[in-house]
């Protein structure tokens, strides 16, 4: 069947002809995936996606790309349209202590890195990539040949994005740093402390006691003049009842906001997630990656995407072209 038009949102899936409920990295079968295609809601089968790479898991996407761990644990970068590889250095053995890289590769290789982003589209030569990485969250990013680690103040985060060439950094506490990683120093320009609303506490209270949450950081591209007004929008993190024209792109993939018309088959103002709960995928055996679909803001009510009676291993994952 042919393939339909990638330069939409799609995502990426386990093949149609995987038989079994959890991937076995040693099965031929793992060098071809599925795309659900919004436009079509339909499922396509994509041969060989992962040719050479046998076992290899996708950690995110980023600009058209997707960001994988081969079987041994070392990253490197495929280009969905061109099938275009680059390979990164390995991950430091020091981002791993105190385990040894065996055991991260057999135990942890697909919960160690929660996200994976690239500041802008890649080439062999130059590219940097940026992730979350390990059980206390840190970043980390790789500047086509070096890995640096970020630190400061011992803080976890939950969410990167890059931006005009800065890295934005969501911490769990809700504050946001602005780093400027194009140096040979990484150096932190800013650290937002934005205020909630007044219910903001108690509705975080409800939600941690009966869901499990992540948190989000989309770059939201708005006609803002003068820095009093900029700054305005950086003192409170303020609820939004609407997204109007766009639609969010949220989970394992780089967080993005797009305009609906621009995404064939979108729903305006809707939020299109997908499970990227990973560390909680291996407590049952047949759950994983079924918390997919839209939620739309308007009618308050969420829709599955797809019916699935099975365990989704490799959970889906949006590519945005």
């Amino acid at each position: 069947m042919a393939s339909p038009s990638l330069s939409v949102p799609y995502a990426l899936l386990p093949s149609l002809q995987q038989t079994h409920l959890i991937d076995d990295d040693d099965d031929p079968i793992t060098v071809d995936r599925s795309i659900f295609s919004l436009s079509e809601k339909k499922l396509y089968e994509w041969k060989n996606i992962l040719k050479g790479h046998v076992g290899a898991w996708c950690i995110g996407s980023s600009h058209g790309w997707i960001v994988l761990l081969d079987q041994n644990g070392v990253p490197f970068l495929l280009n969905s349209s061109s099938s275009t590889t680059i390979n990164v250095p390995p991950i430091p053995l020091s981002f791993l202590h105190p385990v040894t890289y065996s055991y991260f590769t057999e135990y942890l290789r697909k919960t160690f890195i929660v996200k994976a982003i690239l500041m802008c589209c890649a080439s062999p030569s130059s590219y940097i990539l940026a992730i979350i990485y390990g059980s206390n969250y840190k970043i980390a990013y790789c500047n086509s040949a070096t890995w640096v680690e970020l630190s400061h103040d011992k803080q976890s985060y939950c969410d990167i994005v890059f931006s005009n060439n800065y890295l934005y950094a969501l911490t769990q506490d809700g504050f946001v740093e602005v780093w400027n990683i194009c140096g040979q120093i990484p150096k932190r320009l800013i650290l937002l402390t934005p205020t909630v609303e007044a219910n903001y506490e108690e509705e975080k209270s409800y939600l941690e006691d009966n869901f499990s949450r992540n948190l989000y950081l989309v770059v939201c591209r708005r006609n803002l003049t003068g820095d009093k007004i900029y700054w305005e929008f950086y003192k409170r993190w303020k609820k939004m009842r609407s997204l109007h024209d766009k639609v969010l792109f949220l989970g394992a993939n780089e967080s993005v906001s797009m305009d609906a018309k621009a995404c064939l088959g979108c729903e305006a103002n809707s939020i299109y997630f997908t499970d990227d709960r990973w560390e909680e995928m291996t407590l049952d055996y047949m759950y994983g990656g079924h918390d997919w679909g839209v939620f739309n803001l308007q009618d308050k009510c969420v829709k599955s995407l797809m019916q699935c009676a099975n365990r989704i291993d490799p959970p889906p994952i949006w590519v945005v072209p």
